[in-house]
């Protein structure tokens, strides 16, 4: 059964956090409150409302493991909420191991295992981070610090359940102690990259192209895009631009391009990796929808190159855009729904 401990805060917990960081509360350090989980029943939870829009990388939260505890892989997940703030559907997970818990209270990392996407949070949308073990007992105990003098956090509030979340008391005078880390880019489709279909690119006139629709006005400054060249081959320089999309959702290439970057020969590998182009920054506005265009004036049947796109039996398929293609310099272009290339959007 999970024990609640408290005393007034008196500080925050190994200071501020460092950037890049959104949603958080860095709390009180030492005493403060804790959960004490003491059991593989036991599940801890902290709600949070969302600043912005963006991708969650990875949680840390303030933890310590009692003196000679092995908690085993503690399960830490992501979950919307229901009407009442209780966690409702996992959207994601991920483990800390016993080894990364200390018997003193240190800020711990967990990235998400499930998907390599990580999960897009709404704007001012509420969200549950929840824990448990099944190593969990009276031997093996975990605590998670929390802040308990009634003006915390605003935002969210402390969860815990003495049965596997089937059912969830709410404390809205504690908050756990946690912090959300973005990735580093913006709007994205990361997908499954194993496994994954390639499209081939095998002519100058072969031109690929995703859409994606912007989640913030941003400056846009580089995209990476998930592909390679044969080993051997020659492709010369790449040219990546970002255009506008006509009426009909296309690459708007008549339009002329926002921006564009070349990608060397030398920097297109000859093994699957996230390749990068820079180029002068140009403003996106949010909610508006774009495309990335990639083609390349050597490719040809014995020079070649590949852009990824996701596997069709995967379900989480980027919703704001699609898989466009051309055969003819971007003349004509043709829209594949069901697919989705892998890409990256990096602001300045």
């Amino acid at each position: 059964m999970i024990n609640i401990s408290g005393a007034p805060p008196n500080g925050l917990a190994g200071g501020p956090p460092a950037p890049p960081y959104y949603d958080n509360y860095s709390g009180p350090a030492n005493p403060a409150c804790f959960l004490t989980l003491n059991d593989q029943s036991d599940w801890a939870g902290q709600t949070f409302t969302t600043t912005f829009r963006y991708n969650l990388e990875y949680v840390e939260l303030w933890l310590k493991k009692g003196p000679g505890s092995d908690v085993g892989n503690v399960e830490v997940a992501l979950f919307t909420v229901d009407g009442e703030g209780e966690p409702l559907l996992r959207l994601n997970w991920g483990y800390i191991l016993n080894a990364d818990i200390s018997e003193d209270y240190s800020w711990v990392s967990c990235t998400w295992d499930y998907k390599i996407t990580a999960p897009l949070l709404d704007a001012a949308t509420k969200y549950a981070i929840v824990i448990h073990g099944d190593d969990i007992d009276v031997d093996n105990t975990l605590l998670w610090a929390c802040g308990g003098d009634g003006s915390d956090y605003p935002n969210g509030d402390q969860l815990w359940s003495f049965n596997s979340g089937g059912t969830w008391s709410v404390d809205t005078t504690r908050d756990q102690l946690f912090r959300c880390y973005p990735t580093p880019y913006l709007d994205n489709y990361s997908g499954s990259q194993t496994p994954f279909i390639i499209f081939l690119m095998n002519g100058q006139n072969i031109w690929a192209g995703q859409t994606f629709t912007a989640m913030k006005s941003y400056r846009l400054a580089r995209i990476d895009w998930w592909g390679k060249k044969n080993v051997g081959d020659f492709v010369g320089d790449i040219t990546l631009a970002l255009y506008g999309v006509d009426e009909n959702g296309h690459p708007d290439i008549v339009g002329g391009a926002k921006a564009s970057g070349t990608i060397p020969d030398a920097d297109v590998p000859d093994d699957y990796a996230w390749i990068r182009c820079d180029f002068s920054a140009c403003n996106l506005t949010v909610d508006t929808k774009y495309a990335i265009v990639i083609h390349g004036f050597s490719l040809n049947p014995g020079n070649v190159i590949f852009w990824c796109k996701d596997n069709w039996l995967t379900v989480d398929d980027y919703p704001g855009g699609n898989m466009e293609t051309s055969t003819n310099s971007g003349g004509t272009w043709d829209a594949d729904t069901d697919f989705d290339f892998l890409f990256r959007c990096y602001s300045v």
